[in-house]
């Protein structure tokens, strides 16, 4: 049998193979490097190569690109309980955090990066309401 195959009430369901990629970035106050604890390698702490801004060679930088900069075949959902440019936000909340999709043919990528960055990521470009969808609150 695949290793990708699951057998469910005597069906042979052939399912995509998920790869997925764990790591926690911790960037502690007044540095520009993290270190980083990785799934394929759990007890233990890299220190990141690359100043945690800067796209070529830092793993997280480079998943957001796509988030702060325009690329048509990449779709991305931000929230954060401190948004952007909107003052005196009250909440007991701590939820911040982005959710990138590839839209490309053929293609199955992801991410979800949670993270604790206040106002973070602003957006690209405003935001209205669709009319339809006023009367509905």
């Amino acid at each position: 049998m695949r290793p990708d195959a699951v057998i469910n009430n005597s069906k042979l369901l052939i399912t995509p193979k998920m790869i997925i990629f764990r790591a926690i970035l911790y960037k502690g106050p007044a540095q520009n490097n993290g270190k980083l604890l990785a799934s394929d390698s759990p007890n233990d702490w890299a220190n990141g190569a690359a100043v945690v801004t800067q796209q070529n060679g830092h793993s997280v930088a480079a998943a957001l690109t796509n988030v702060v900069g325009p690329h048509a075949n990449v779709k991305f959902l931000a929230y954060n309980n401190v948004p952007p440019a909107v003052p005196n936000v009250k909440t007991k909340s701590n939820s911040k955090g982005v959710i990138i999709i590839s839209t490309s043919p053929g293609q199955n990528d992801g991410a979800w990066i949670v993270h604790t960055v206040p106002g973070f990521p602003a957006a690209r470009t405003g935001y209205s309401w669709p009319a339809s969808e006023i009367a509905k609150g």
